[in-house]
């Protein structure tokens, strides 16, 4: 495979289906293991293994169902590198409560190697952080 932005979208294509049926071998093989992650529910930055724990910490019994869903992409690359940017909602059904329902911005950075794309970096944040108290008083 060589580096463009169809196949950059056909990477982002696969991490995004692996999350939306719940196959999570598949979702964590897009990143490498030192991977950036700034979560929007997280307080710091971790790497694959966090975010791995952070997501059982949630658990399959916590949740009813929950969806990603991006939007608006942009993709870029230079090189072997490249970004997907965008807006996405997740939507979720908490077991015994009510639905929730985040509008997020993200950022993605990856990277070709051995003809593979691989997730380097992603963050996400609720768009909220981005509109409230934008200038000073």
């Amino acid at each position: 495979m060589k580096a463009s932005t169809e196949s950059l979208r056909e990477a982002f294509a696969a991490l995004e289906n692996a999350l939306a049926t719940g196959d999570l071998e598949s979702f964590y093989g897009c990143m490498i293991e030192d991977a950036v992650i700034l979560d929007e529910d997280l307080p710091f930055a971790g790497d694959k293994a966090a975010f791995q724990d952070h997501i059982s910490f949630h658990g399959p019994d916590n949740w009813e169902g929950f969806a990603w869903k991006p939007r608006d992409l942009k993709i870029a690359c230079a090189g072997d590198a490249g970004s997907v940017v965008g807006f996405s909602t997740f939507r979720g059904k908490p077991t015994g409560s009510g639905y929730r329902i985040r509008p997020m911005m993200f950022s993605q950075g990856w990277f070709l190697s051995s003809g593979q794309w691989k997730l380097a970096s992603w963050h996400q944040g609720p768009i909220i952080g981005h509109v409230v108290n934008q200038s000073p008083a």
